[in-house]
Parts: C-alpha cells; sequence; structure tokens
C-alpha cells in the first residue's frame, strides 16, 4: 500500500530547522570569548606568544627560569614546552615580588585570567591575584590562592565581568604577587596565561526577548507564505 507522505510536517521541518540552527549559532557565539593574550613560555622568554601584551616581573633575575610545563589551558594547539618557573631566592628576597601582564581591553568586556600552576613545598604558597583599570594602581582580587603540588587538569580561573572599569581599557593590567616562599629554591611554576574576553561584536547578538520577537516574525511570514500558496492552488483548480 503506497503510503502518502505528511505534507503539513515536511513543510514545518525546514522551517523548525531554520530555528533551532540560529539558536545555536546565537548560544554558541555568545558562550566563546576572544583570546586577547596568551603566554605560554614554550620560548623560554616572557614575551608575548599569541596576541598583544607585556609581561614584567621584580623578582630577581636569578630565581627567573624556566622548566617543564603543560597542557592545561594550553590554546592554539600549544605544546607542553615550558614553564615559568619562579624561586624564592636568597634570604627568600623574592616573597612579596611579582609579575605583572598589561594587555589593552579595547573593545573588550567580560574579562577573564586563567593559567596553569603548580608549586613546591617550599615554594611560593600564598599568592593574590590583582587587577588594575589604570596599569598603577592594583586591587586584589579574590583571597590569596595556594598552587597545588602538580599541574592539574583545571587551570585557575579569574572572572573579572563585574569589574566593568577593566572593560573596553587600555591601560587594564593584572598581577600575581608571590608569598610565603620558606627556601631560596622552593618555587612556583606558572604556565599557559590566558587574557580572554568578549568582543563588542558579539554584544550584537539579540536579547532573549528580541529573538522570541525576530522568530514570531518569521513564523507568520511562513505561514503567510503557506497561505498564499494554497490559495494559489485552490485557483488553479
Amino acid at each position: 500500500m503506497f503510503l502518502r507522505p505528511n505534507l503539513r510536517l515536511t513543510r514545518r521541518i525546514p522551517f523548525n530547522l531554520i530555528c533551532a540552527v540560529l539558536i545555536f549559532l546565537a548560544a554558541s557565539k555568545a558562550a566563546n570569548a576572544d583570546e586577547l593574550a596568551i603566554w605560554n613560555f614554550n620560548d623560554s622568554d616572557l614575551n608575548v606568544d599569541h596576541g598583544s601584551g607585556t609581561l614584567t616581573s621584580n623578582l630577581n633575575v636569578v630565581n627567573i627560569l624556566f622548566a617543564a610545563g603543560t597542557t592545561t589551558n594550553a590554546r592554539q594547539g600549544d605544546a607542553a614546552g615550558q614553564a615559568l618557573s619562579l624561586q624564592g631566592g636568597t634570604g627568600n628576597a623574592n616573597n612579596g615580588r611579582n609579575i605583572t601582564f598589561a594587555v589593552s581591553t579595547v573593545g573588550f568586556s567580560n574579562i577573564a585570567v586563567s593559567f596553569a600552576t603548580q608549586g613546591t613545598s617550599t615554594g611560593f604558597n600564598s599568592n593574590q591575584f590583582q587587577y588594575s583599570t589604570d596599569g598603577v594602581s592594583f586591587v586584589d582580587f579574590n583571597p590569596p590562592y595556594t598552587p597545588a603540588t602538580a599541574f592539574g587538569a583545571v587551570p585557575l580561573v579569574f572572572s573579572l565581568a563585574a569589574i566593568t572599569g577593566l572593560n573596553n581599557n587600555p591601560n587594564a593590567a593584572f598581577r600575581i604577587v608571590f608569598n610565603g616562599a620558606s627556601s631560596s629554591t622552593g618555587n612556583n611554576r606558572i604556565d599557559n596565561i590566558v587574557v580572554e574576553g568578549t568582543s563588542a561584536a558579539t554584544a550584537t547578538i539579540p536579547e532573549p526577548t528580541s529573538a522570541l520577537l525576530l522568530l514570531t516574525g518569521l513564523s507568520s511570514l511562513y505561514k503567510l507564505k503557506r497561505r498564499r500558496d494554497r490559495q494559489k492552488r485552490h485557483s488553479s483548480t
């Protein structure tokens, strides 16, 4: 027996599919952030590896070393390579010193900073993450953190979306202040520092209410087209 296809269902599928694709694309774009600056330290230096930014440190130069890194938080296919390794120094002189990275966030909001880290038992065990909106004065963000003894599968993430002064800011900067080292060779490793944000273009994605209105309008146009098609078929019979 010949089965007649359900024409109503087959006509409805394309529109439903289009709606689903539009919603999926909008959600995917909204969920993705743009990487503004990445340091992977694979070249055993403090130069930025992807994007644009500067990284400086006031630790004693002899205590700024490089050691085996990790793929945790690696981006753009970067290998494990090297990691920044910071030592306590003679007389633990580097307690209270820092690394500072400046990254322009012009055109971006919802800023976040993430990195992989580990520390030895006599390394820095009370480290403070800070941010600055002018590149000069720094503000503590969240309580101090203590690195794990080995790189984990998940990086440390500092979501700064609530700090609106960091949005669209050419003078944005971030700092990690190291404390708690109890031996000259005790150290922390830092790897795959990533500064990212949401671009202004992403902000143009419609809000849920606007998207609903758009889809409702498309639905009305589709129904109008179907009505006209039926009228044409009736007039031709």
